[in-house]
C-alpha cells in the first residue's frame, strides 16, 4: 500500500490542474494569478516545512519553476479548447442550404 501523502499530494494536483484548465478556458487571468500564487506558496511549504528543504535551494527552485509552467501549460490547454470550441461553433452552418 502507498503513502497516503502521497495521494493527497496528487489529489492537490489534479484540482489545481483543473482550475487552471477552467480559469483558461473561461479566461480568467486574475483568478490564474491567484490559484497559482497560491500553490506555489502551498508547495513552499510543504517543501520548507514537510521536507526540511532550505528555501533558497537549487531544488526548491526548479519544483517552483515546475509547478509554474505546469500552471502555464494548463492555462494553454484550456485556453486553446475555447477556441477550439468557439471556432467550431462559428463554422456550424444554421438552416436550410437550399
Amino acid at each position: 500500500m502507498t503513502d497516503p501523502t502521497l495521494w493527497l499530494l496528487v489529489g492537490f494536483l489534479v484540482v489545481f490542474m483543473g482550475t487552471f484548465i477552467h480559469c483558461g478556458f473561461r479566461a480568467r487571468y486574475l483568478r490564474f494569478f491567484a490559484v497559482t500564487l497560491s500553490g506555489l506558496a502551498l508547495n513552499l511549504c510543504w517543501m520548507v516545512f514537510g521536507l526540511k528543504a532550505h528555501p533558497f535551494e537549487v531544488h526548491v527552485w526548479v519544483a517552483q519553476a515546475s509547478a509554474t509552467l505546469y500552471a502555464v501549460c494548463a492555462f494553454a490547454v484550456g485556453w486553446f479548447a475555447a477556441r477550439i470550441r468557439r471556432a467550431w461553433r462559428d463554422a456550424q452552418i444554421s438552416g436550410p442550404t437550399v
